[in-house]
C-alpha cells in the first residue's frame, strides 16, 4: 500500500541505496491502485529508471510516486472550481460538479 511505503523504504534498506538493490530486495512489493487490478510492482516502476543511486527514503519514495501510472490518480483532467483551461489543455467535460 502506498501509505505504508516510506515505512518499508525506511526499514528495509541503508541509504544512499543503488535502484538495482531495491528491485532485488523489494520489486515485488505491490502498490495498491484505486482499482486493485492496475496494482503496479515497485520493481516495474523503478526498473525503466537504470542505474540510479538514491540517498533516504523520502527521495526513493519520491521516485516510486512519481513514476505510478495514470491509474492512480483520482478523475484525470478534473476541475472541481470551474477555472477555464488555457490553450489547447485537456479537460473533463463528461464530470461536471456543481
Amino acid at each position: 500500500m502506498l501509505s505504508d511505503l516510506t515505512a518499508h523504504l525506511e526499514s528495509e534498506f541503508s541509504y544512499p541505496v543503488d535502484l538495482e538493490t531495491v528491485v532485488e530486495q523489494s520489486g515485488d512489493l505491490q502498490i495498491e491502485a484505486p482499482n486493485a487490478a492496475d496494482t503496479q510492482e515497485v520493481g516495474t516502476i523503478l526498473e525503466p529508471l537504470g542505474p540510479t543511486s538514491v540517498d533516504s527514503a523520502e527521495e526513493l519514495f519520491d521516485m516510486v510516486y512519481g513514476n505510478l501510472n495514470d491509474d492512480y490518480i483520482g478523475r484525470k483532467y478534473y476541475d472541481d472550481r470551474g477555472s477555464p483551461t488555457e490553450g489547447d489543455a485537456p479537460t473533463d467535460t463528461e464530470n461536471v460538479s456543481f
